[in-house]
């Protein structure tokens, strides 16, 4: 368990070469990128303009690419995702670099047919919803623009409500001459033609209106609503015709994918480099790059850099006071564990890297939390075969290889506690074949000593709390503050395991652990009052050294804490043997398939609540009662300029 050792780099290269250089540097992905000082005769240079061209190049291919995926979606197994991008080395890159610009020809295509279909998409919405009006309208003999004669005013569109015609005049009365005839009816209006002359056109227009009168829309052409609907439609299948003849055009770049996807990938790369561009010191012909690099590819950089571009490369080892970023190195084992550690916070400069000894740990509860073979098994092989079928990315293979380990550490408890599935061997045997078959525990049975695994539990406890605070006596010593490992440490270390004998004694009856656990008690509360308050004056010493008594509640909570590791055991076998219970309920060939139906769905289920109960309720032990007792964290993770690609990555 290490923190990898970081160098300080300078390059100096020429200005000519500075593009070739930074792709070189963010395929490399080694170095981070530092923003030095402003030095005279150099500056940095506005690169925004570049750097925002190229983002719009890689956002247009990025949708063209969008546009393939709806229309024509790449056929993959649901399990290409483990497989991760496509690697590329360099020289496939540099082959498809070459490419790239007439590969954006094709994108602006896309992008155009695009528009084009949206065009015809829209058109054809808005001729629908045209021809939804007018269909109450078709039995109009007249064009619906009509208004009227020399002498007559016509009257045509909706009233609210439904009417019949005798109803309709009966509300408009009969105080003067008009001619009314409905249309059709809807749901919730009457469509109407009516006329009358024009002396009485105010009349029948404030009747109307107290109807909620609404005239009926037009288009300005004298054809009837027929004569309309006939042309509408045979241009809404036109531009149907249209959109099918550009979906197919669409359809005809699907083998332009890899070159389109390469497109986001390589003008990503390429805004990104020119926002580093504009972090580094350049003058009229030279450029200055300075960052970090672990000590590990130090070399190597630095002799290929100076063979391949006219650069001068210095190494230094960093100031004592540097902020340095923070990379963690560990071996096989413990490597899936570093991202918990990242997500609490990287070691900042007093810490140790925590991950192998938590991984250790973490294993342990997991499996202890998870604790049945057949659990365990599933989850095992389904990692063991991802990982040698496919080949996943480092994050997710890291992902993988921690619940590989985690499956491993359930099925050793599940062996000792007996649980395999539940207690599905004994069900099948019990219910469809007259004899229960029982696998007995090789350690104990949790559902029926439930009182000794939760001792247990508590006893990890203990130690996992004890190796944090050995940790924190150690690092206290190396640092030099020997007194404060011995007075924060020690002392407590004494008085808790002094209590913990107490109540063991208590616990079995046995006077002489009761009495040496209660002096050593005693004697390690006094050591607590006098050392506690070492650091102030006066009656607050005495104060302070009494009041960090208090603290024993916190050890005692913490140490409760571990009773989750009893909690959840149980929790799983007891959701196993009631799916067990469930699915074997019926007998003969229905009962038969109704168990299978039944444990294959309920396994899923409890697997899946269960292991996601594991992963954050030990997750929750590492942080609260772990890390509490030596961690600080504070660090700042090791960022690379390196390529940020969707599609592609490159062969390390």
């Amino acid at each position: 368990m290490a923190k990898l050792q970081m160098k300080g780099i300078t390059i100096a290269c020429m200005r000519s070469d500075r593009r070739a250089l930074m792709g070189f540097l963010q395929r490399r992905g080694v170095v981070e990128l530092k923003k030095p000082r402003i030095v005279e005769r150099f500056t940095f240079e506005d690169t925004s303009s570049q750097r925002a061209a190229y983002a719009r190049t890689a956002q247009i291919a990025q949708q063209a690419l969008d546009l393939l995926d709806r229309t024509t979606p790449e056929k993959s197994s649901i399990f290409a995702a483990l497989n991760g991008r496509t690697v590329l080395d360099e020289q496939e890159y540099i082959a498809r670099q070459e490419q790239a610009a007439k590969t954006m020809e094709f994108c602006y295509d896309l992008v155009e047919l695009e528009r084009q279909q949206n065009q015809c998409r829209a058109e054809v919405e808005r001729i629908t919803v045209l021809l939804d009006t007018l269909q109450p309208y078709l039995l109009l003999d007249v064009p619906m623009m009509t208004r009227g004669t020399r002498y007559t005013t016509i009257w045509i569109g909706t009233v609210e409500g439904i009417y019949t015609q005798q109803a309709l005049q009966e509300r408009i009365g009969d105080g003067y001459p008009y001619a009314l005839e409905i249309i059709s009816t809807g749901e919730k209006q009457t469509c109407i033609f009516a006329v009358c002359l024009k002396t009485d056109e105010p009349a029948l227009r404030q009747t109307l209106q107290a109807l909620g009168f609404a005239a009926a829309p037009h288009d300005g052409r004298q054809i009837t609503v027929k004569e309309q609907v006939r042309l509408l439609q045979s241009r809404k299948d036109a531009l149907e015709q249209d959109e099918r003849m550009i979906r197919s055009l669409i359809v005809g770049f699907a083998d332009r994918r890899a070159d389109i996807q390469f497109a986001v990938d390589f003008y990503t790369m390429r805004a990104d480099r020119y926002a580093a561009y504009g972090q580094q010191l350049q003058s009229r012909n030279t450029m200055v790059v300075k960052g970090y690099i672990p000590a590990a590819h130090a070399a190597a950089l630095k002799e290929e850099l100076e063979r391949r571009f006219a650069a001068a490369v210095q190494l230094r080892d960093p100031e004592p006071d540097e902020d340095l970023p923070v990379l963690l190195h560990n071996n096989g084992f413990a490597r899936p564990c570093e991202e918990i550690v990242n997500m609490y916070s990287p070691p900042g400069k007093g810490d140790i890297d925590p991950t192998g000894v938590m991984a250790l740990f973490f294993y342990l509860f997991f499996g202890l939390m998870l604790s049945d073979a057949g659990y365990g098994l599933l989850v095992t092989l389904a990692c063991a075969v991802a990982l040698l079928k496919f080949h996943p990315e480092e994050g997710l293979k890291n992902n993988l290889k921690l619940f590989l380990f985690g499956g491993i550490s359930t099925i050793f408890w599940g062996v000792l506690f007996g649980s395999y599935f539940g207690d599905l061997l004994q069900q099948i045997s019990g219910n469809f074949f007259g004899h229960a078959i029982i696998v007995k525990p090789v350690w104990l049975n949790p559902l029926e000593q439930p009182l000794t695994l939760l001792i247990f539990g508590l006893a990890l406890g203990v130690v996992h709390i004890y190796t944090g605070m050995t940790i924190q006596f150690i690092s206290l010593c190396k640092s030099g503050k020997v007194l404060d490992a011995l007075f924060d440490v020690g002392l407590w270390m004494v008085t808790i395991a002094a209590l913990l004998l107490l109540l063991t004694g208590a616990a079995m009856d046995m006077s002489p652990l009761i009495a040496v656990g209660a002096w050593v008690a005693v004697g390690g509360a006094a050591g607590l009052i006098l050392t506690q308050g070492r650091h102030k004056k006066g009656i607050g010493k005495v104060i302070s050294g009494i009041a960090s008594l208090y603290d024993v509640t916190s050890y005692a909570s913490d140490i409760l804490s571990y009773s989750r590791l009893m909690a959840l055991g149980l929790a799983t076998g007891v959701l196993a043997q009631v799916v067990n219970m469930l699915g074997t309920m019926s007998d003969g060939v229905v009962g038969v398939l109704i168990f299978i139906v039944v444990f294959l769905f309920g396994t899923a289920i409890s697997l899946a609540m269960n292991a996601l109960g594991a992963y954050v309720h030990t997750i929750r032990l590492q942080y609260v009662e772990f890390f509490s007792k030596f961690y600080q964290g504070g660090g700042r993770l090791f960022k690379p300029f390196a390529a940020k690609t969707r599609y592609f990555r490159f062969k390390k």
